[in-house]
């Protein structure tokens, strides 16, 4: 059964409930960082928490209330900095981590998963990698549904992992390391022939990503690239074609 997509791009949260179904995905506008979080009936799994500032009205609205797992692709601070932030996160119930980054990292990074009740996930899709000093290199790499979520994954890695048949049938790709230059290969992308969207969780006003090369790779692919710097969270809803 083919599956497509409708994109809701939304500034308030208000109408969400009205528009989208019970099931969909949301790439929260964060500016230079990673939260994606996976949004159902009874359950939030989000992808990474990280980035500059946080919508946590809007965040609070989707899953408040719900059980939510945590997949963490790796310890640097703009995919991880959210745990930090305590009280909000106090609305967020049920609140557990799923899949841990690997290795080591800081005391205090340590510190903050360890407030965090395992929930070891097993039903979706995920590459570790070996350990390396390359904290990059050390990201998960995980499939939700159609999303693609790489995490910062340079290119040595991207060929290790972009042969996989879950991987290879993507339609969504959220930008490895925000769209740097040192992912998103043409390698990478010659093996995601069913890819209809790309999202770049990115500030180019500060950080200069989506790196103008990665943006000139997906022109040549002819696949659509969203940024939340220009659009907000983004609110994508997977329906069945009928």
């Amino acid at each position: 059964m083919s599956l497509f997509f409708f994109l809701l791009i939304l500034f308030s949260a208000s109408p969400v409930k009205h528009a989208l179904s019970g099931h969909y995905y949301v790439v929260w506008n964060v500016g230079q960082g990673q939260w994606v979080s996976e949004v159902s009936a009874l359950r939030c799994r989000h992808f990474d928490m990280g980035g500059e500032f946080f919508p946590w009205k809007r965040i609070h609205f989707a899953c408040a209330g719900k059980e939510n797992q945590v997949f963490l692709s790796h310890w640097d601070w703009d995919h991880i900095g959210a745990l930090s932030k305590t009280f909000q996160l106090k609305q967020l119930q049920g609140l557990c981590l799923a899949l841990p980054p690997l290795g080591k990292s800081s005391r205090y990074k340590e510190q903050l998963l360890r407030t965090l009740p395992l929930c070891l996930q097993t039903d979706l899709p995920v590459w570790t990698p070996a350990l390396n000093k390359d904290s990059n290199a050390e990201s998960h790499i995980l499939r939700s549904g159609p999303v693609l979520l790489p995490g910062d994954s340079p290119k040595s890695q991207e060929l290790l992992w972009k042969t996989r048949a879950w991987v290879n049938s993507a339609q969504v790709l959220v930008l490895g390391h925000h769209g740097s230059k040192t992912s998103t290969s043409q390698e990478l992308l010659n093996t995601l022939p069913r890819l209809q969207l790309s999202i770049a969780s990115a500030r180019w006003r500060r950080y200069r990503h989506p790196h103008p090369t990665v943006v000139a790779r997906l022109h040549q692919k002819k696949i659509p690239l969203l940024k939340t710097e220009d659009w907000g969270n983004l609110w994508l809803e997977q329906r069945t074609a009928k």
